[in-house]
């Protein structure tokens, strides 16, 4: 099983795919609170760590694709809780022997539809093309999770 982890402030996307390119689950975990302050943020960590910890017992997860964090004038902000959240991520990973693949925006893209600059429609149609789906992802951050557990299947 591999799973794709695209972490964010607000919206965390998560998949799990097996050899087969299955969808076991995939989805978002979202802060709910409209302005959180620190201590919720810190739940929200606290959380999210729960969540994982038991996804990664329920399956066989032996490799893991998480985006790598590409921060702007307008996101720094949230790289305390966001650094926070990949923080625990990855001693969960590491922890189960799990081999992580990180990957940025950048690659991701270029891993997905063959292009670094194409836009987040276009990764989501591909997505929708590489595991056979009727409709495009809700969110763009699931599909970015898939697209990540996806690459994360492929790589040695």
């Amino acid at each position: 099983m591999f799973i794709g982890i695209d972490p964010g402030a607000r919206k965390l996307g998560y998949a799990i795919i097996d050899k087969n390119l299955n969808i076991i689950d995939a989805g978002i975990l979202l802060q709910e609170k409209k302005n959180p302050n620190r201590e919720d943020y810190f739940q929200k960590i606290f959380e999210i760590q729960n969540f994982f910890e038991k996804i990664i017992n329920q399956y066989n997860i032996q490799k893991a694709g998480m985006e790598k964090l590409f921060f702007t004038n307008k996101n720094q902000a949230n790289a305390e809780f966001v650094y926070g959240v990949r923080a625990v991520l990855y001693v969960l990973l590491i922890k189960k022997n799990i081999k992580i693949y990180e990957l940025s925006p950048i690659e991701l893209k270029k891993y997905i539809t063959g292009n670094t600059k194409a836009n987040k429609i276009t990764v989501q149609n591909f997505v929708m093309k590489i595991f056979s789906l009727e409709k495009i992802p809700e969110y763009d951050d699931a599909a970015d999770a898939l697209g990540l557990a996806y690459i994360s299947s492929i790589l040695k």
